[in-house]
């Protein structure tokens, strides 16, 4: 391993990942190691308007030690205060100040010195740029302070201005990442959306938009099929007041839609598309003709859920039928060991369980899984105590072609009459309506 090397910063990061206790621990020569490969990084400087700090600094940086921090934080301040143009410095401690360590909050600086300095002295870097618009972005919208909002502008102009002359997959990719909540807390659309007519940045941020707007475009020429550029392009015109533009994209991917479906009669992509244009289109129909065509559960809504077939058995071979629990509230958990999601959810589900079985609350499991041996040890494990039902065939079988569960988790639940409440009760909402009906009887 190379101590100026990539190879060691990936070494770093698959070493630093959590333990089965949640703590990290690096070997201390490896921490050292870092800490040698970034001070080299920070007094290499800038070359050709970049650093070469890695990539991914700012989204891992909260794994170096506070140790590390502080000796790379003093030892960037040094270098800054003898070179004041290094720029690799400078971005090296914008990151290092406004990233937190675990489960330390971030101050609200007056002021960020060091990001405005970077984005100065860093003249080709995109990525400080979205670091900056991110941070201003986040204390203007969340704290409605107003000194923030020249410098988020200013921050997103800067981000244009670098990417002008990239290829459009590139411009495409961070435009798309103003528009990720993983990623930022408001996107640009956001931020328009709370200015009025006489603020004196309006020309500017409309500007930014009809940038993003164009970028936007470009890249839906290249994927029609992109569900989620059609909504920012939709809601952009919306705001920007051109309805009819708006209407024009819908209409675009309404045709590109339509056509999938012709190719493919079940196209999910299709069909979940088509629900949400004729929905924006004011359609409630159609909009919910096509949910039902993408998700046939949701039809059973308000509706009695008939029973499981005559010969269905449960794991322990004993007959079970939806009619033995008239008169409980019921969850009739469509699940997988495979699936991660309904895995994630069991917690949950055995906390309402808990909490409310003694009440008048069960849970019938129904396990898409192939292997018996599996859904067994998985329960045992578990400690799953509710019935469950194995359907071998998935979504090619007796259950999911019965009830039309196109997907899992599929949460069914069902009242004390057997009338479905919900195909989606999960979460903080399984306990809501559990409650709701338990102190209903």
């Amino acid at each position: 391993m190379k101590g100026n090397s990539a190879d060691l910063w990936e070494d770093f990061l698959l070493k630093s990942q959590r333990d089965a206790d949640g703590k990290r621990k690096v070997a201390k020569d490896i921490q050292e190691k870092v800490i040698t490969y970034i001070k080299a990084k920070i007094d290499a400087g800038v070359s050709n308007g970049k650093t070469s700090l890695p990539s991914d600094l700012m989204e891992y940086i909260y794994r170096f030690s506070k140790e590390m921090r502080q000796e790379l934080r003093e030892y960037a301040e040094n270098v800054l205060e003898k070179n004041p143009d290094n720029g690799a410095a400078a971005k090296f401690l914008a990151i290092e100040t406004l990233q937190k360590l675990d489960g330390e909050p971030i101050p609200i600086e007056p002021k960020y010195p060091y990001l405005e300095k970077a984005m100065v002295l860093v003249p080709k870097d995109v990525e400080i740029c979205f670091f900056a618009f991110e941070e201003y972005g986040c204390d203007q919208f969340l704290h409605e302070m107003e000194d923030y909002e020249d410098d988020t502008l200013v921050s997103i102009e800067r981000l244009f201005d670098r990417i002008h002359e990239r290829d459009t997959q590139t411009q495409s990719r961070w435009v798309r990442m103003l528009y990720d909540y993983s990623e930022v807390w408001t996107s640009p659309t956001d931020i328009y959306k709370t200015l009025n007519e006489n603020d004196p940045y309006i020309k500017r941020w409309t500007a930014v938009l009809c940038k993003i707007q164009n970028v936007f475009e470009q890249e839906l020429e290249r994927t029609p099929n992109d569900w989620e550029i059609v909504l920012i392009l939709t809601e952009i015109h919306a705001v920007l007041g051109n309805t009819d533009a708006a209407e024009k994209v819908l209409r675009k991917a309404q045709t590109v839609f339509e056509k999938r479906l012709e190719q493919t009669e079940n196209d999910q992509t299709a069909l979940d598309g088509l629900a949400n244009i004729h929905e924006k289109l004011g359609n409630a129909e159609l909009a919910q003709e096509y949910k039902l065509k993408a998700d046939p559960s949701l039809g059973w809504v308000d509706q009695i859920l008939p029973n499981f077939p005559a010969s269905t058995v449960d794991l322990d071979d004993n007959s079970i039928s939806l009619a033995d629990y008239r008169g409980k509230v019921v969850l009739l958990d469509f699940w997988a060991v495979w699936c991660g999601p309904c895995v994630g959810e069991i917690p949950n589900i055995k906390e309402v369980y808990e909490k409310y079985h003694d009440k008048g609350f069960d849970v019938i499991g129904v396990s898409f899984d192939k292997d018996e041996a599996v859904v067994r040890e998985f329960i045992k494990e578990k400690e799953i105590p509710w019935r469950q039902i194995l359907d071998s065939g998935g979504f090619k079988g007796i259950f999911a072609e019965q009830y039309g569960v196109r997907g899992i988790p599929a949460p069914f639940l069902i009242d004390r009459n057997g009338k479905v409440i919900s195909v989606k009760a999960r979460g903080s909402l399984l306990g809501e309506l559990v409650a709701a009906e338990i102190e209903d009887k």
